[in-house]
């Protein structure tokens, strides 16, 4: 389970870097290695679509296992609609609103790309945080036919579909959503934010990362045993609530020029193992 920002490993590193050819056949070689069956990616590799598209069906061809991955808010800003992203028939590793059942296993793993309310910053108004978005935010670039609550919505109601679909078929769930969907994983105010405009870019930012709605969804649900998200950077620790147990295993960041980076090791393939997190079941 992993969710890492490919492009920038590779592109603005100041330390050796592979190429995105030289590190799949290394995963690859890993995984194998591992006798790992199902690797789950939470997002942001590319900031196009068809390349990580292509990088999962490259990677599928030399494991022994099975590679899945939902979409990011980097990877929908070219080479994929809102449409496209909706359809999860676009690729057979493609999670989105999808579901795989573990052979000889009670347990189902369910994708869903997610998004966000700005139910994190419930004291900006949805036009402040409109405006803010359109202006600085990254996903300004992304297309879609509705409004970011709209939005949020109907992952709600995909994601409420899959979680009944599982219990009524006595499943024990793996979930895997790329937005945060739980308050409980955003960071605390840092103490050095002192203006009114440090403090309220800061709810900003929070309110592009998820929704809490998602996460009151997942505590009706105790079938639900893992719950696996990216988005974030830096280091989340594990944490449970109401049985289930919540995973970030973000690579992160390491860029040139920059005070302070991500990781923990020297190189990307060093991080990538570093943080992967194997689960037995």
């Amino acid at each position: 389970m992993l969710n890492w920002h490919l492009w920038n490993a590779v592109k603005y590193t100041e330390i050796p870097y592979y190429k995105p050819d030289e590190i799949v056949h290394l995963q690859a070689n890993y995984l194998n290695v591992q006798n790992v069956e199902y690797y789950l990616f939470a997002g942001d590799m590319f900031n196009d679509f068809q390349k990580t598209k292509n990088y999962f069906e490259k990677l599928n061809t030399l494991i022994t296992g099975k590679a899945y991955f939902i979409a990011d808010n980097h990877d929908m800003l070219k080479n994929i609609t809102f449409t496209e992203l909706e359809n999860n028939n676009i690729s057979d590793f493609y999670l989105h609103n999808a579901y795989i059942d573990i052979p000889n296993t009670d347990w189902r793993i369910i994708g869903n790309n997610g998004w966000y309310d700005y139910s994190f910053s419930p004291t900006l108004t949805e036009d402040e945080i409109k405006r803010w978005k359109n202006t600085y935010w990254i996903d300004a670039g992304i297309k879609q036919p509705m409004s970011d609550n709209e939005r949020e919505q109907l992952v709600l109601q995909q994601s409420r579909q899959q979680f009944e679909l599982a219990k009524q078929a006595k499943k024990k769930v793996i979930f895997i959503t790329h937005f945060v969907p739980n308050s409980k994983v955003l960071w605390s105010k840092p103490a050095t934010l002192k203006s009114d405009k440090e403090i309220r870019i800061f709810k900003m930012v929070n309110a592009l990362l998820g929704s809490q709605h998602l996460g009151k969804l997942i505590q009706d649900y105790p079938e639900i045993k893992y719950v696996f998200y990216g988005h974030v950077h830096g280091w989340h620790e594990p944490f449970q609530i109401a049985g289930t147990t919540y995973l970030n295993q973000a690579v992160g960041v390491r860029k040139k020029k920059r005070k302070y980076h991500e990781w923990q090791k020297y190189t990307f393939m060093d991080q990538w193992k570093y943080r992967m997190n194997i689960i037995n079941i």
